[in-house]
């Protein structure tokens, strides 16, 4: 079993000494007793992970929650202060722009000097160098000092070098945030060719994420030097939204009851005036899952029906449906919006829908109000299971998508995509198209 570990981390702590004055540095070194005039930081804390070959692993959390410095200790680039990590098979890095490269070597030298590094004899690197050019595509910069480049031609020939040099083990470090978005499309594409072909063991630090569920089935979620949670990228990511926006605004811990009273008073709830205002069985059991709410409104239900309003669990292929959303206001609201998310199964948001898009959010809500608000569309994509993703929330920066989160439910409700007939589709969403074809003439 041990010759399958790529990665195996055991009580890792990395603790840094901070000084007020440069004096106090002085005065600690020379102190006869050795006083202490330093404070104790602790980058990480007693860190316990394992990782496969083969494995992709996210590392996620707020800046200053110690990923980059796990990831510098596994690369050799910093030493811990306790504890061990054993990293079995050859690593390639890519930690924050400016790490690997002599500033004052051209791009080319830069190329051979990281292959001798990495044990590459210079036939070796001769051979592979016109893959590690043509990929980082930079043209007659690669003559250049390396001091002259662009953060953007900083990354194209270092992504090019880290990946091209057959590595066992693949460091990413958040430097992909810098890159244009073809080369970032590229740097995906290339990262899933060497995890599914080549069997390389990927470690992936990202704000993103959506690049973190799309190419990581695995996470963990660092929080001030320790591990918060570890699990599916996906659950993952939705901790750390959770803790995000806990973080933001001020949330009820433990939700709202909603079976016997209403959230502000002890009186009985008012009865129900049709039934899609009781929650379903499915909405019970999965409304729960890591809902964030604040206490100033609230969805009762959420159901996906089909065009004569049956609750449904399976769409055939471009079936029109209706999701349902009853939502309750807990106290007076000048603005609120609502939408849904459509996730696939590594909960990759596939599908979107606003209210500020579609131009009705609700004004002006009073205490108590029940709104029933219906979404119609039809559903073409992949075949697989899905689930829908629910959010009321108050605007409050439109410009930077900056809300506070009224009541936010990872998983409403969920359904099955049947196959398409007779041809299968293969992307995620199918787009409806007008295909014309003409003969050109000689």
């Amino acid at each position: 079993m041990e010759n399958n570990i790529a990665v195996k981390v055991n009580g890792l702590t990395k603790i840094y000494r901070l000084f007020n004055t440069p004096k106090d540095r002085l005065k600690e070194s020379l102190h006869p007793f050795r006083k202490k005039y330093h404070k104790d930081f602790y980058a990480l804390r007693d860190v316990n992970f394992e990782i496969n070959k083969g494995d992709t692993l996210a590392i996620i959390g707020r800046n200053g929650s110690g990923k980059s410095t796990l990831l510098k200790i596994l690369s050799n680039v910093l030493t811990p202060t306790s504890g061990n990590c054993t990293v079995n098979g050859k690593v390639s890095s890519l930690l924050e722009l400016g790490t690997g490269f002599n500033p004052e070597l051209s791009g080319i030298e830069n190329v051979y000097f990281n292959g001798t590094i990495l044990g590459f004899t210079k036939e070796e690197m001769d051979a592979k160098v016109d893959d590690i050019l043509s990929f980082a595509d930079i043209g007659e910069f690669v003559d250049q000092p390396v001091k002259n480049y662009s953060s953007g031609m900083y990354l194209r020939l270092a992504f090019s070098v880290v990946t091209q040099l057959d590595p066992d083990i693949l460091i990413i470090d958040e430097a992909l945030s810098v890159g244009d978005m073809f080369f970032q499309a590229k740097c995906m594409t290339r990262m899933k060719k060497m995890i599914e072909n080549e069997g390389t063991t990927l470690l992936f630090v990202s704000h993103d994420m959506d690049a973190v569920k799309s190419i990581c089935t695995k996470a963990i979620l660092l929080h001030k030097g320790q591990i918060l949670m570890e699990g599916s990228s996906a659950d993952v990511a939705q901790k750390y939204f959770e803790q995000k926006v806990s973080s933001e605004q001020e949330t009820l811990e433990n939700g709202i009851d909603d079976t016997n009273t209403d959230t502000e008073t002890s009186k009985p709830k008012e009865k129900p005036f049709d039934g899609f205002l009781t929650p379903s069985e499915s909405f019970m059991k999965t409304s729960s899952f890591q809902r964030i709410m604040n206490g100033k409104a609230k969805f009762i239900n959420v159901v996906l029906l089909d065009e004569l309003e049956n609750e449904i669990n399976s769409v055939k292929y471009g079936q029109t449906v209706i999701l349902r959303m009853v939502l309750k206001s807990l106290t007076d609201i000048h603005i609120l919006g609502y939408g849904y998310h459509i996730r696939n199964k590594n909960g990759i948001d596939v599908i979107y829908g606003s209210s500020s898009i579609e131009n009705a959010r609700l004004n002006d809500l009073k205490t108590g109000e029940i709104y029933v608000l219906d979404w119609k569309f039809s559903l073409k994509m992949l075949q697989g299971d899905y689930s829908i993703a629910c959010v009321a929330s108050i605007p409050i920066n439109a410009e930077i998508g900056k809300v506070d989160f009224c009541d936010f439910i990872p998983v409403s409700c969920q359904f099955k995509m049947e196959r398409r007939y007779p041809v299968p589709t293969y992307g995620l969403v199918y787009l409806e198209n007008e295909v014309h074809i003409r003969k050109a003439e000689d």
